[in-house]
């Protein structure tokens, strides 16, 4: 199963296709699985079924104020949802959280497994679906899984991927992005609605001190409670540019793979943190680098596996980052990247460069690999390491499972 969005964001036309619950791997991976929105115009959309007209939204309505002058236009987005036909005739709820009291009925005794919707909350930017099947069936939440913002790339939900039991994670509790310090006015308005209450921050102190992260709130908002990294830097091969512009491919991707080889133990402290965290269901939580793709892709890789996600989907949402990183070149990330003073300038073309915006599977793999010969199994290292053993890991299942 799986949702598109057509909407405005940022003054263009975005169709954004994310995987629902149904599917093993998520529609914008990289490898390992068929793209179902590869590329997007303003006026197609490639999908899966071929290049379909993508509408603009609905004009909602005009309305003027007394004592006013102008017009105000509400662009409604159109949400397009894809579910097994096996579920027979549904009937399709749509909700501002991912909770059956809150829910809207849009369609009923629907049938083959497709559906177009105009979102029944305009001004909303964050909009969950609810798939009834009407035999009796379990139901299933669709909802975005990356959140487009201005300021910030690859922001994303880690809820709706399908365990190995057959439940799914849950919408709305887990997220994961590049370093937020970029968040404009607006994003912020997106963010707020999200209620995160815990942020967990793994980029080192050099890093956040050149970009720090000043969190806004609505009127009636409480900021999240933050948890930062207490590295001073990266290893030196990371951040040596002089070095990394000497590099070929080959030696460029053996270099990240041996940082996430080194990562089980190097980030113990911080991924220990997260669970507890977790534990005590100090959620909705964000977790962040400043790519969002290596330390946040690791200690997401284990949260999924912890809660039972198969070990293919992991690494097939791993795969998203450098897609969504290229996709959407943030200011922040780009300034980052042309630093003369780093030598970014020199090196932002070079095969180091290009390897470490890479979200290739295979450097996730490196970094499971290294866990397997040390400790023998995933499982014991969760166990033994973060303290995250069988009782710890069915806590978690009962809090962050549907």
């Amino acid at each position: 199963m799986r949702l598109t969005r057509l909407s405005f964001s940022a003054g263009s036309l975005m169709a954004l296709a994310v995987q629902a619950p149904g599917l093993a791997t998520p529609a914008w991976a990289a490898s390992n699985a068929s793209t179902a929105s590869a590329s997007v115009s303003p006026s197609t959309m490639t999908g899966s079924a071929g290049a379909v007209p993508a509408r603009e939204g609905r004009d909602s309505g005009r309305s003027e104020n007394a004592g006013s002058t102008g017009v105000r236009m509400v662009m409604t987005p159109e949400y397009r949802l894809h579910w097994p036909d096996g579920l027979g005739r549904v009937d399709i709820y749509a909700a501002l959280r991912p909770d059956r009291d809150g829910m809207r009925l849009m369609q009923r005794g629907l049938s083959g497994g497709t559906a177009s919707l105009a979102s029944p909350f305009p001004e909303q930017d964050r909009v969950y679906f609810f798939i009834k099947p009407q035999n009796g069936q379990d139901g299933l939440w669709l909802a975005d899984r990356v959140l487009t913002l201005e300021g910030v790339a690859n922001f994303r939900d880690m809820g709706g991927y399908e365990t190995q039991d057959h439940r799914h994670v849950r919408w709305g509790q887990l997220y994961r992005s590049a370093a937020p310090s970029g968040l404009t006015s607006q994003d912020y308005a997106q963010i707020d609605a999200l209620g995160i209450r815990t942020v967990t921050d793994l980029r080192t102190e050099a890093e956040q001190r050149k970009q720090p992260t000043h969190w806004k709130t609505g009127p009636n908002g409480t900021p999240p409670a933050f948890f930062a990294s207490k590295k001073p830097v990266l290893p030196g091969q990371m951040t040596d540019r002089a070095q990394l512009a000497r590099l070929d491919t080959r030696q460029a991707r053996a270099m990240m793979a041996g940082f996430y080889s080194r990562m089980p133990e190097l980030y113990e402290d911080e991924l220990k943190g997260i669970f507890a965290r977790l534990l005590a269901h100090r959620t909705p939580t964000l977790t962040h680098c400043t790519a969002g793709k290596d330390r946040t892709g690791f200690a997401s890789a284990l949260v999924l596996y912890a809660l039972g996600v198969p070990e293919k989907t992991i690494l097939a949402d791993y795969a998203m980052s450098g897609t969504l990183l290229r996709a959407h070149m943030t200011p922040s990330f780009k300034a980052a990247m042309n630093d003369p003073k780093t030598g970014g300038a020199a090196t932002a073309a070079s095969p180091a460069m290009q390897a470490m915006l890479d979200s290739d599977p295979a450097y996730l793999e490196a970094g499971f690999r290294a866990i397997r010969e040390r400790y023998g199994s995933v499982d014991r290292y969760l166990s033994e390491k973060l303290g995250v053993g069988p009782q710890q890991r069915a806590q978690l299942q009962s809090l962050y499972l549907d």
